[in-house]
């Protein structure tokens, strides 16, 4: 039972992940790097990977520690670098309007 909590677990902070890329993306009005989005899936499901059953549980009922983990692995994964102008443009003009999802990837832009 705790292989497949664990995997519910992994499977569900994924989904909050794209969903949150998605939604920073459209927040912005633009168009996401598919592929760099994949990539830093992937990051994110290698960094879980080695995550105990009681360690996903915590970072799951964590925002803060989520939020953390997902800027993290924007920037490791290169997804920071991709459309890094025009996001750190479209930041200055209007980061303060970002719902408070989106901030992890304007976090890993702004640094």
């Amino acid at each position: 039972m705790t292989i497949a909590a664990a995997t519910e677990i992994r499977s569900a902070l994924e989904a909050a992940f794209r969903n949150r890329v998605a939604f920073f993306y459209r927040a912005l009005h633009i168009t996401p790097p598919y592929h760099s989005v994949e990539k830093a899936t992937l990051t994110l499901r290698e960094a879980l990977a080695p995550l105990a059953l009681p360690a996903l549980q915590a970072l799951a009922a964590d925002e803060t520690a989520m939020r953390a983990l997902f800027t993290q692995i924007v920037r490791e994964s290169g997804l920071a670098k991709k459309h890094r102008g025009i996001i750190k443009g479209l930041l200055r003009e209007g980061s303060d309007r970002l719902p408070p999802e989106c901030q992890p990837f304007a976090d890993a832009y702004r640094t």
